[in-house]
């Protein structure tokens, strides 16, 4: 979540470089499409294999097919130095496929998505133990999906409700959702979003939330992520960007049960800040996905 830190005056070109780039990745990605097989999104989108839902994860979409409902739900652990557990938060996820190009979702994690750290949903812990609330944000989540097949890409949007730090902030996210099939055990997942403040604009400022998983099928029933991408004040990212390296690994149960782990140094590569050593900074996230 967001320190609510102000600006400190960087040059306004600057965010707009930094905005471009972001933008420039996806594009670049677009124009990789022009040697797949590429189609729009439609009423009937063909399935993307006859394997049972659950199985050959890589080689699915961002979106689920029309009519299925899905809850991820992620315990979220602090593994850092000398405060292990502190905190620890439940983040339920619930999504609802309208039609096979429309998603909505009911969210408790971040823009990370599950690479979202200890603190976001439901905080177990306690005040003592880096819970400053039970309830620390929610968030209403909307995808429509624009191209299926060898690369997927959807619209995707969400408002988010922060209730930590107060006062409250109201945040709302726009970008695009995708993936690409390099082969299809392999696979890269990209979700940049900017957020704009909707409220107390002279205390929380515009975030940028890139999040990156790159994904390979390891048999029909696991797939392993790299874990990474970059977060940060849009205008500040310079001192206050935050990039994450971890390894998550996924195994499907049955067609309805999906079980996660994942570990994460949560700012190993990015800025780093005074009195934390960049590897000090760790997570763990176990997730449970139910299909209906």
């Amino acid at each position: 979540m967001s320190d609510g830190r102000p600006a400190n005056g960087k040059d306004t070109m600057r965010r707009f470089a930094i905005s471009v780039a972001a933008i420039s990745s996806t594009l670049l990605t677009l124009a990789a499409t022009a040697h797949a097989e590429v189609e729009a999104g439609s009423s009937n989108v063909p399935a993307v294999s006859g394997q049972p839902m659950g199985k050959v994860a890589v080689r699915r979409g961002v979106q689920g097919p029309g009519g299925l409902f899905t809850a991820r739900v992620l315990l979220l652990v602090n593994a850092s130095k000398d405060n292990f557990g502190k905190p620890t938060s439940l983040a339920p996820d619930l999504f609802y496929s309208v039609s096979d190009t429309v998603q909505i979702g009911l969210l408790h994690t971040g823009p990370m998505g599950w690479q979202s750290r200890p603190g976001f949903g439901l905080c177990l812990t306690g005040t003592s133990d880096g819970c400053p609330k039970v309830y620390n944000n929610v968030g209403f989540d909307f995808m429509y999906g624009l191209l299926f097949g060898d690369f997927h890409l959807s619209l995707h949007s969400s408002l988010f409700l922060l209730f930590v730090p107060e006062p409250t902030g109201v945040m709302w996210t726009i970008g695009l959702t995708g993936k690409f099939h390099f082969t299809n055990a392999v696979a890269l997942f990209f979700d940049p979003q900017v957020g704009v403040m909707l409220s107390h604009r002279d205390r929380y400022k515009e975030q940028l939330f890139i999040p990156l998983e790159l994904q390979f099928q390891v048999g029909a029933a696991a797939s392993l992520k790299v874990l990474s991408g970059v977060s940060g004040q849009l205008s500040d990212l310079g001192n206050t960007y935050q990039v994450p390296l971890g390894l998550g690994l996924v195994g499907n149960v049955s067609s309805n049960v999906d079980l996660g782990l994942r570990f994460s140094f949560d700012n190993l590569l990015g800025h780093a800040f005074p009195g934390v050593a960049r590897a000090d900074a760790r997570s763990i996230g176990l997730l449970l996905t139910l299909r209906n």
